[in-house]
């Protein structure tokens, strides 16, 4: 019977923290019902933002890139984020490759030192894009217009972050609303009687 009534307990701490993995669960555990519904209904909503930003991301991230392949003969497959972002800075290849060789030459000034000049030469085979990973934009028109859809991909990905982060806020809004608002209620069971016990 002991067990049982601790098991019973309810009390604002406990609910508060049910609340930080399942908003409105505390609330539920206290009774608050109209409190839980604003709670729970604010998760749904939220991860089922989450996961269409996600999908839009996705989708506009594939779009993008299948315009850099036709557009730019850009070779997309198997290529990092740092691929995609030079094909947004760069109307072509070869201008990208010129920063990276002035890059090379700030980073390891002229010398007659064979050690910087081979580390400067290594660092330019590292970072450029030659042969099947050369592209040349058709028309800056092309350009811009993969821009916009790379600008369009990162808006989705930031609105996803937003939702995770208003995923974050809402526990910890629940959290201490059920603590501070929420009444403790206890249960005791005896051999011959159940105490219900509200204090404020």
């Amino acid at each position: 019977m002991l067990i049982l009534s601790i098991l019973l307990s309810i009390t604002p701490g406990k609910a508060a923290f049910a609340s930080l993995f399942i908003p409105g669960s505390g609330d539920l555990m206290l009774g608050e019902k109209k409190r839980a519904a604003y709670f729970l209904t604010a998760e749904a909503v939220t991860w089922a933002y989450y996961f269409g930003f996600c999908w839009e991301e996705g989708k506009v991230g594939n779009s993008s890139e299948n315009f850099a392949a036709l557009y730019a003969s850009a070779n997309i497959q198997g290529k990092d984020e740092s691929y995609f972002e030079s094909l947004e800075n760069y109307i072509s290849s070869d201008e990208y490759n010129e920063s990276v060789k002035e890059e090379a030459r700030n980073l390891y000034p002229d010398t007659t030192a064979s050690d910087i000049l081979k580390e400067r030469r290594d660092y330019i085979e590292e970072h450029i894009y030659t042969g099947e990973n050369a592209w040349s934009w058709q028309s800056t028109e092309a350009a811009k217009k993969y821009h916009e859809l790379r600008v369009r991909k990162r808006d989705f990905g930031q609105k996803a972050v937003n939702m995770v982060g208003f995923a974050v806020l809402n526990r910890l809004v629940n959290f201490f609303v059920t603590y501070l608002a929420g009444e403790r209620v206890s249960v005791e069971v005896k051999e011959d009687e159940i105490k219900l016990g509200v204090r404020f």
